[in-house]
């Protein structure tokens, strides 16, 4: 059996969701956005969780390449149930928003996941292709 993820760690073993399938999944996607939304040094004890602040950035090419960075970094260290992870810039649209696309197995099944970041609030969202 895998280890936890972060957030299932705290949470009562009958509300774990079962391994594999579509629970399994919906779980991760959840997991992965309350972890992609928390940033660096507010909400929990470990100062490196969550991501960075990048007002200071916004607008350049750093800003994609250190959030593209830091995405892969949390994604691998806070949700190990998703493996074989690949991360790919796809664009921004005119709502200010960065595109990623992300694929990754879940429960020996591949998904393809879109994620999208909010360059003027600093949101997440984390959801499946259709």
């Amino acid at each position: 059996m895998g280890r936890a993820s972060f957030f299932d760690k705290f949470a009562p073993r009958d509300a774990r969701p079962p391994r594999g399938g579509r629970g399994e999944l919906e779980h991760v996607l959840r997991n992965l956005e309350a972890v992609l939304n928390t940033k660096e040094g507010y909400g929990f004890f470990r100062r490196d969780f969550g991501l960075g602040e990048y007002t200071e950035k916004y607008g350049t090419r750093e800003l994609v390449e250190t959030l593209t960075r830091e995405l892969r970094e949390e994604i691998g260290r806070n949700e190990p149930r998703l493996t074989n992870v690949e991360l790919t810039m796809r664009g921004r649209d005119a709502g200010l928003w960065l595109h990623f696309g992300l694929v990754g197995t879940v429960a020996g099944e591949r998904h393809k996941l879109r994620l999208r970041f909010d360059t003027l609030s600093g949101h997440v969202r984390v959801e499946e292709e259709p």
